[in-house]
């Protein structure tokens, strides 16, 4: 009976000891498991960090990549970057193969991001290069055209604004070197057209007022008569109330188009805030002759640009906002 006994304690001792042990071995457990937790936390929060600090030097591709392996992070803030960011380079990889249809929707949802500041501004970076190259193309497009319609006056405008754009984004450094090949055809064909123009005193800026449709139409609205008509001091007197800077800051900074030496703005209000502006510019061969760069709708209250087919008549938004 006492050997029974001990038997019974001792297996009722192994027991507890079995389940103490267990208990202790589900603690470890549960440690290790917090314990890495809170380090993949901390990882997140340094590689987040890291991001941003490579989005601020405008490395958006290696920020990706620091950030891809925490993408299923417990922190929003952080799958929410790598979402965005994986979304940014694939617009940034269309727009360096000049795929605008691509990136469009895509960007537009991206302007809508809020934060961080360092992603925002990349995001910006990124719609500026969007609007230029879409320009270029625009420009390019309208050369060819223009040239093959015998339009040259309007072709040397596309000409000159597609050089006047900024040469250091790829696709639109490859569309000015193509454009090249019409520069020498347009010029003759200038010379020829404007065989009669001898060259005199008057001011740049009289000739583009002269040949101004925007100068042309206040005009006549305004007294009836035709431009050809009026005296030098009228044609000077209506182009001196087609100016407003403020205006034509907005629709630079909507546009991405840039004022060059020597071009002449000319603005009219329309209804429900809405612009019309038409640049240009003499030829650099011929200062009796005006050329016109782009005759262009702007909106100042959604910030909408659009620019006129000289063919069709019709006005088509180059700017996504």
């Amino acid at each position: 009976m006492q050997v029974f006994n001990k038997k019974l304690w001792i297996l009722i001792v192994t027991i507890i000891l079995v389940g103490m042990l267990g208990g202790c071995g589900s603690v470890t457990e549960k440690k290790t498991a917090t314990e890495l937790s809170v380090t993949k936390v901390s990882e997140a929060k340094v590689a987040y960090k890291k991001t941003l600090n490579l989005l601020s030097e405008g490395k958006t591709s290696q920020a990706y990549e620091v950030l891809k392996p925490y993408q299923n992070s417990d922190r929003q803030s952080v799958k929410q970057l790598v979402v965005n960011l994986k979304n940014l380079n694939e617009v940034k990889k269309e727009l360096a193969a000049n795929n605008l249809k691509v990136v469009k929707n895509k960007l537009a949802d991206l302007l809508e991001v809020t934060k961080p500041k360092e992603f925002v501004k990349q995001v910006r970076l990124t719609n500026k290069e969007y609007n230029l190259i879409s320009l270029a193309n625009t420009y390019y497009q309208e050369i060819q055209r223009y040239y093959q319609a015998g339009k040259y006056n309007e072709a040397q405008g596309s000409l000159e604004a597609l050089n006047g754009l900024e040469s250091n984004y790829q696709v639109v450094n490859e569309l000015q070197t193509k454009a090249k090949n019409y520069k020498d055809k347009i010029a003759v064909a200038l010379a020829k057209q404007n065989t009669s123009s001898t060259t005199s005193s008057t001011t740049s800026s009289y000739v583009n007022a002269k040949n101004s449709k925007l100068v042309e139409s206040q005009y006549s609205n305004q007294t009836g008569a035709a431009l050809t008509s009026a005296s030098s001091q009228a044609v000077s007197s209506v182009a001196s109330e087609l100016t407003n800077n403020d205006i034509i800051n907005q629709f630079q900074t909507a546009s991405g188009i840039s004022k060059q030496d020597g071009d002449q703005y000319f603005i009219q209000a329309q209804a429900n805030k809405e612009y019309l502006i038409e640049i240009r510019t003499v030829n650099k061969t011929n200062p009796n002759v005006s050329v016109l760069k782009g005759m262009y709708r702007f909106n100042s209250q959604t910030k909408v640009v659009q620019k006129l087919d000289s063919l069709t008549g019709e006005y088509k938004q180059i700017s996504v906002n």
